[in-house]
């Protein structure tokens, strides 16, 4: 009996083991799941498709988007990191200003991409972000040098 993903609800997975995980996605995408793949990212990704379904699918400018993904990735050129962030690395000399805190924070980027901040050298971007917050944070997402993702 072939189950309707519309007809199936994300609360069907919440609770099922990793056997049962492997034959709904069987049924589901017609293949077996990566052998990498754990139960919760099985349950992540069987809800994304449960969801999709419901709300009518990807739409088609998501879809041209994932191809080129998979294109850059099957021909291993990959995509250089300037097109994803449509921003350059910063050069030696740049100053990067930052709120936080109610403070304003100023950056140096040093040679071989250090930074200079507070009077001490930090290997990179994200190194200053950990230090300024307390948590790991992506440095050039967090001073503003990448891009959002747009949906």
């Amino acid at each position: 009996m072939k189950i309707a993903i519309k007809d199936l609800g994300i609360c069907h997975i919440e609770d099922a083991d990793a056997a049962a995980l492997r034959l709904l996605w069987l049924e589901m995408n017609g293949c077996r799941p990566p052998k990498t793949f754990t139960a919760r990212l099985m349950r992540h990704a069987l809800a994304w498709k449960i969801q999709a379904a419901v709300k009518g699918g990807e739409t088609s400018k998501l879809k041209r988007a994932w191809k080129t993904v998979e294109k850059a990735r099957v021909s291993q050129k990959g995509i250089p990191l300037q097109s994803v962030t449509g921003l350059p690395k910063p050069q030696e000399g740049t100053r990067i200003l930052r709120e936080w805190g109610g403070k304003t924070h100023e950056m140096t980027v040093v040679e071989d991409g250090g930074v200079l901040w507070n009077g001490e050298r930090y290997s990179s971007l994200s190194a200053v972000a950990r230090a300024m917050t307390g948590t790991n944070r992506n440095g050039p997402k967090f001073f503003g040098l990448r891009k959002e993702a747009s949906a």
